[in-house]
């Protein structure tokens, strides 16, 4: 296995993730997002399709444009999830790694 060098890695391409490679590339900072799978690969497969986000539309903070929905005192759905993770992957451009089984990471 040809062995990588990264400044910052950043273990799951989730909204989290993803939200703080956003943030590193907005800064010009080199990293790598390590996922198992697709872009919120277990938001997508590992929950059930009735799981909403736990805070409110209007309150949702994650790079991308502001909620300008209809229902901003409502909570994104599962499917709703699926759709920002996308459009914050493709806003951060995040250098992904996926799927990333196993990785050996060392601290240098």
């Amino acid at each position: 296995m040809k062995e990588e060098r990264h400044e910052t890695v950043i273990v799951g391409g989730g909204h989290a993730g993803l939200a703080m490679s956003h943030q590193l590339s907005r800064r010009g900072r080199a990293h790598v997002v390590l996922e198992r799978g697709r872009v919120a690969e277990r938001w997508r497969s590992e929950r059930w399709d009735s799981l909403h986000f736990q805070f409110s539309n209007w309150s949702l903070t994650l790079p991308g444009p502001p909620y300008d929905g209809p229902h901003p005192d409502g909570f994104s759905s599962r499917a709703d999830g699926d759709h920002l993770a996308e459009h914050i992957a493709s806003r951060a451009d995040a250098p992904a790694l996926s799927p990333t089984l196993s990785p050996t990471l060392r601290r240098t």
